[in-house]
């Protein structure tokens, strides 16, 4: 009996755990199975209270109405009845201090599973099946587990982070640089050479690796007019969603003074 009592413990919660997970995740209301840790974090959780009630609380409800019917019913029909009764009545009466229908209607359905599974392991055993029915008992929720997992990677729609490349650096310190002195620079790697005041100008922007998905941006600017030369350099170190003024070199260039 205690065998039997366990396999209809174990299945009974693997039943009520898996189907609470699913419900806590949210699967009734997304298209797809949610992420598989999520769905492992509530099944861990859910265990600790779900497998020792039902294995406290339900084996012995079961047992006591297992050994009084056995001893004091001697109809067919009535020793098939008072079980399911008695297991439905139990189940419900563990659900009252909840004062929830769907806790009600999950606790109806919990005692029933764990009536029928008892059942069926009986009549397993009884055809010589036994070893076959532990193992399969065992095996069962694994198996719906595993297909959740599989699922859940079948129908992740979740976008890969795209990689943090040389041109994404360069787009990120270039980026809402309006009103600023960067601004001025090109908005890619490259030159532009212009005419200010008779200065003859050259601004450069340059990128180079310096570590893992961590860039240097170089801003230099370079004048000349007649005997009159100088140049200044910005180098800003760029990652993911940062941006810090590593250098500044070099003076303001004398057209952007007189302005």
């Amino acid at each position: 009996m205690l065998i039997r009592k366990a396999i209809a413990t174990y299945l009974t919660s693997s039943a009520v755990v898996i189907y609470m997970s699913l419900i806590l995740t949210g699967v009734e209301t997304h298209a797809s199975f949610p992420r598989f840790d999520q769905f492992m974090t509530w099944t861990t959780f859910i265990s600790l209270y779900v497998f020792p009630i039902i294995l406290i609380y339900g084996s012995l409800v079961s047992m006591a109405l297992e050994f009084v019917i056995n001893r004091r019913v001697h109809s067919r029909t009535l020793e098939i009845v008072l079980p399911i009764a008695g297991h439905l009545l139990f189940g419900a009466l563990i659900s009252i201090p909840f004062r929830s229908t769907s806790f009600t209607w999950l606790c109806l359905s919990a005692a029933f599973l764990y009536w029928l599974t008892d059942r069926l392991f009986v009549w397993m055993t009884e055809k010589g099946w036994r070893k076959n029915g532990i193992l399969l008992s065992i095996a069962l929720p694994l198996v719906i587990i595993a297909g959740v997992g599989l699922l859940s990677l079948a129908n992740d729609k979740t976008p890969k982070q795209q990689p943090f490349t040389k041109e994404a650096a360069v787009r990120a310190a270039t980026s809402g640089t309006s009103g600023t002195e960067l601004e001025l620079f090109p908005k890619q790697v490259g030159a532009t050479q212009l005419e200010l005041d008779g200065y003859k100008v050259t601004r450069e922007t340059s990128v180079a690796r310096v570590g893992d998905e961590q860039f240097e941006v170089t801003f230099r600017e370079h004048w000349r007019k007649d005997d009159e030369e100088g140049s200044r350099s910005m180098i800003y170190t760029v990652t993911r969603g940062s941006m810090t003024l590593k250098t500044n070199e070099g003076s303001v260039p004398p057209y952007l003074t007189d302005h």
